[in-house]
């Protein structure tokens, strides 16, 4: 009976000391993970965290922890339905872990689901209310999914907390897109004012007044935005369009021409329209 109980205590202590090993390694490729990631080598973090993955076949919720570091990893590898994945059963494991509904966020954003988004930014702004860019975030999306009143409300409250050329530019947007024209140069005019050299702001405000066909006050938007951004090409077929249509038709060409081949296809219609007429 002794010899029996010595060579149980014995294999015993073997056991014991190979679960110990094993638990040492898993840990310690997790550790290299971290050491990885934290110098941005995600690939190689993805490594070692798959190692730890392997190993533990996310048998329990404490194991399964892991799923948000690897989800970071497939996120800056551009691995997005990966990313996804892990993070639904990591959230699922741990719903009020809210910087994980941020990633996912995130995921939706690059999948261009825009509700999804709105959902995990709505619960991380639940516990997180006053955070600006958040809520800058959550209505840029309202802007984006057509709910522009809510989106001025939201716009408005944030403008509670500071204001700032970007807030005053989608305000513009919101207005301009409730065909309010007059309002939405306002709030243009008003992020130029925050800041000279905000190029979106004169962009968008030369937009307002092509469409009113007021060619000489686009053109002025036009003129100082190409002084920020010289190579801007939107504002170089806005500057085309300005030209042909106030009769300065070889310059106006020239410009259309080269936003045209620079990528801008509605440029193709004032070609045809004012540089490339049929013949009689």
């Amino acid at each position: 009976m002794r010899r029996a109980a010595g060579i149980f205590i014995l294999l015993f202590s073997v056991i014991l000391a190979e679960a110990q090993s094993k638990q040492d390694k898993i840990k310690a490729a997790e550790v290299l993970g971290d050491t990885l990631m934290s110098q941005q080598n995600f690939a190689g973090a993805l490594s070692q965290y798959n190692k730890v993955i392997k190993s533990t076949k996310l048998k329990d919720v404490e194991s399964r922890q892991i799923l948000y570091k690897r989800a970071v990893c497939f996120f800056y590898l551009n691995d997005f339905n990966k990313a996804l994945a892990d993070l639904n059963t990591f959230i699922d494991d741990n719903p009020n872990l809210y910087r994980a509904r941020i990633l996912r966020a995130f995921v939706y954003r690059e999948l261009e689901e825009p509700q999804k988004q709105l959902i995990d930014l709505n619960e991380v702004l639940e516990w997180d209310p006053l955070n600006t860019d958040l809520l800058k975030w959550r209505a840029g999306l309202m802007v984006e999914t057509g709910l522009y009143d809510s989106a001025i409300t939201e716009f408005k409250r944030i403008q509670l907390y500071g204001n700032d050329e970007e807030t005053e530019l989608y305000l513009g947007l919101c207005y301009y897109n409730l065909a309010k024209p007059d309002s939405a140069l306002i709030h243009f005019d008003e992020s130029i004012k925050i800041n000279g050299g905000y190029v979106p702001a004169y962009l968008y405000a030369a937009s307002v007044h092509l469409e009113e066909e007021s060619f000489e006050e686009a053109k002025s938007y036009i003129d100082l935005g190409l002084m920020l951004d010289a190579q801007n090409l939107q504002l170089i077929f806005y500057k085309g369009i300005v030209l042909v249509e106030t009769g300065n038709q070889d310059e106006g060409c020239r410009l259309l021409n080269k936003a045209f081949y620079g990528g801008i296809d509605d440029a193709s219609d004032y070609l045809v329209e004012y540089c490339y007429p049929k013949e009689e």
